[in-house]
């Protein structure tokens, strides 16, 4: 007796399902994880390895390339082409291994005229490099134009958490980052002038879409309350930005602002 057609047509489906199944497991499957922390600590590295290294932290956890170009002028700070020759001739006394290292782990000592002082310490979060992080970055800098002599103990040792260490915490703000963005979008008036991920696209201020992953909650605190005073961003005017946010926004409002812009990375 041959079988109703319905039961062919189920066994026809589970094979058909069966096959599928078997071809999707078969396929490697490709997990997102985060980058891994660098650590060349007691090992033998050459230059080349090092500068390699240094470029991919350069376009990656350091986040580098969202204010500065190699060969092209950067919207929020100095382009770096050519900064491993110059970097000896800023101050006199001071290598260009030492004027990198010391830009990279207190920005604000060495600042470019007509850029204000915003770049976060490389070693502290938002960015959080660890010791053999800012040795490789600093290699990469002094590559652009420059030859490779840092070793890892120009490095201080007391240059970010120790490879292996742990995370860095992340610090949790008190504020509601989607009532922020109706602040950011409303009330605040922000959308008039700066554009943050899919929210906005007038180029009168910058670009916030990555202000998280630059910045650290203090500056934005303090640009907000203080435009003037927390520097302009080099390539913008000079006092567009309103200084009354402090008497406009009540105080959850300024959080709530605070807390969605801390989004943005």
């Amino acid at each position: 007796m041959r079988p109703p057609v319905g039961v062919k047509v189920g066994a026809f489906a589970l094979a058909v399902m069966g096959t599928y199944t078997y071809y999707a497991n078969s396929i490697p499957q490709i997990q997102s994880k985060p980058p891994a922390e660098l650590s060349l600590e007691g090992g033998n590295v050459t230059p080349a390895q090092l500068v390699k290294a240094g470029e991919e932290i350069f376009k990656t956890k350091g986040t580098c390339e969202i204010c500065h170009r190699i060969g092209q002028k950067g919207t929020r700070a100095p382009d770096l082409a050519g900064v491993g020759g110059r970097a000896g001739k800023v101050k006199a006394g001071l290598s260009g291994k030492q004027y990198i290292i010391e830009s990279l782990l207190q920005p604000g000592a060495y600042l470019v005229e007509g850029y204000p002082n915003i770049m976060p310490q490389a070693d502290k979060p938002p960015i959080a490099l660890n010791r053999s992080e800012v040795w490789a970055l600093t290699a990469f800098l002094e590559s652009l134009g420059g030859a490779v002599d840092v070793t890892l103990d120009d490095i201080p040792k007391t240059a970010g958490a120790p490879a292996g260490g742990g995370a860095v915490a992340e610090l949790k703000l008190p504020g509601d980052p989607k009532a922020g963005e109706v602040i950011f979008t409303g009330k605040g008036a922000c959308i008039a002038c700066h554009k943050a991920g899919k929210i906005g696209a007038s180029p009168v201020g910058p670009d916030l879409s990555q202000i998280a992953k630059i910045q650290t909650p203090d500056y934005v605190m303090r640009k907000i309350l203080d435009p003037a005073g927390a520097g302009t961003v080099a390539g913008f005017p000079k006092g567009v930005m309103p200084p009354m946010f402090g008497q406009t926004l009540t105080a959850k409002e300024f959080v709530d602002l605070v807390a969605f812009l801390m989004t943005l990375k």
